[in-house]
C-alpha cells in the first residue's frame, strides 16, 4: 500500500469524523442556508428540514443540561 493510499484513507476518515461532529454539521447547514435563494425548491425544503432537525437536537440537549443544572442547585443526585 502506497503512501498516497494511506493519506487518502486518513483524509476520508478525518472528514467523516468532522462531518459527524454537531458543530461542523451546524456550520455547514448555516453556510448552505446563506445561499438558499439559489436552491431548487426540493433542495430548499430538504435544507429547511435538516435545519429544523438540528434545532430540535439543540433544544433537547439544552433541556437535558437544564435538568442537570437544577439537580446540582438542589444538591440532588
Amino acid at each position: 500500500m502506497g503512501n498516497a493510499e494511506r493519506q487518502a484513507r486518513w483524509r476520508a476518515k478525518r472528514n467523516a469524523l468532522a462531518r459527524s461532529h454537531p458543530d461542523v454539521i451546524e456550520r455547514e447547514l448555516v453556510q448552505a442556508a446563506e445561499g438558499f435563494e439559489r436552491l431548487p425548491e426540493r433542495e430548499r425544503l430538504q435544507l429547511a428540514d435538516r435545519l429544523a432537525d438540528a434545532a430540535m437536537v439543540h433544544l433537547r440537549r439544552s433541556q437535558e443540561l437544564s435538568r442537570v443544572a437544577m439537580k446540582v442547585r438542589a444538591g440532588e443526585r
